[in-house]
């Protein structure tokens, strides 16, 4: 069964109270390890300004997501192209959004993903 994608979206966010800045980071690249996770914990136990977001790492939401949101399709075959736009619509905006991009280049599988993503970051000057 899918998750909804209002909760696919995953933002870990520290917990501090004060009104000072809270930096936005997007994580990208491999999703076969809990480095995310590791992150948002480290974040989180130092108190630090930050909310971090990521892609939909979840495989079966991110390919269904488009058919999800708009209609289901009769044929399977446009829902990979309907879904990567989606995500594409989603990825963009993140990193539009975000004032760091951190990007991790696994070694088991070919990252275009995170390819893109470093450069679409590089090229809006994202740290």
């Amino acid at each position: 069964m899918l998750r909804s994608i209002a909760t696919s979206t995953r933002r870990f966010a520290s917990t501090t109270a004060s009104a000072e800045k809270v930096w936005q980071v997007y994580l990208s690249g491999e999703i076969h390890s809990d480095w995310r996770e590791v992150i948002a914990k480290g974040v989180e136990s130092k108190q630090l300004p930050v909310q971090c977001v990521s892609p939909n790492t979840f495989h079966e939401d991110s390919d269904d997501c488009g058919a999800i949101i708009l209609g289901m399709e009769e044929k399977r075959t446009n829902w990979d192209k309907i879904g990567a736009g989606m995500n594409n619509i989603r990825t963009k905006n993140l990193i539009e959004e975000s004032d760091i991009v951190v990007v991790r280049f696994g070694e088991k599988y070919r990252q275009w993903n995170a390819a893109f993503d470093a450069g679409y970051a590089a090229a809006l000057g994202k740290s």
